[in-house]
């Protein structure tokens, strides 16, 4: 009768350590148990170390965390923009022309002036082909012989701009009316600027 009683005890006893045991994640426990007499006991208890594979990329995983890429600076903007109307010669959250808005969200990201008018900015950096293009870099549009027309590009051949009817916006490159009236595209960023 003790004996058992002493192996209730011991037992419950164990039971109660194991469920207040934090779980850790990317590690496992070994045990060996063996019976005795006066009931269980535990001879062996080691820990398996996470691999170092599993380590680095844990590392790598907060790093990026901590440090926000060009699109999501750019997506940032965007998103604290989107559906501002259309304003001729805006600047601001009231409402934007599409040079103002690229201007500010080039100012506010990374910390470049750029020329007030898409004229100028046409000047500015260098010229890059269609297909090479990187997220951050500007697009422009010649939608007919005296209006030009700005966007930054974001990547899987979407674009941030300001439309006249529906205001800030994403558009996609693909579209026929952009295909039509696509003019060139300017690189502003220098490698390693903006991240």
């Amino acid at each position: 009768m003790p004996k058992k009683i002493l192996f209730l005890i011991v037992i419950s006893l164990f039971i109660a350590s194991c469920s207040t045991h934090k779980h850790i994640p990317q590690q496992t426990k070994k045990q060996t148990v063996r019976k005795q007499n006066s009931g269980v006991k535990i001879i062996e208890q080691e820990a398996e170390e996470p691999s170092i594979e599993q380590d680095t990329i844990v590392h790598i995983n907060r790093a990026q965390e901590l440090e926000p890429t060009i699109k999501n600076k750019l997506e940032k903007e965007y998103l604290k923009y989107k559906g501002v109307p259309y304003k001729y010669g805006g600047t601001s959250a009231k409402g934007f022309d599409c040079s103002g808005f690229v201007q500010l969200t080039y100012k506010k990201t990374f910390n470049i002036e750029l020329p007030r008018s898409t004229r100028q900015m046409l000047k500015e950096g260098v010229e890059v082909s269609k297909n090479k293009l990187k997220i951050g870099d500007l697009v422009f549009f010649k939608p007919n012989n005296t209006y030009r027309h700005v966007g930054i590009y974001m990547g899987e051949n979407l674009f941030i701009h300001v439309s006249t009817k529906r205001g800030v916006m994403k558009s996609n490159l693909k579209m026929t009316y952009w295909l039509k009236h696509y003019l060139t595209s300017r690189r502003i960023l220098k490698p390693n600027e903006g991240s």
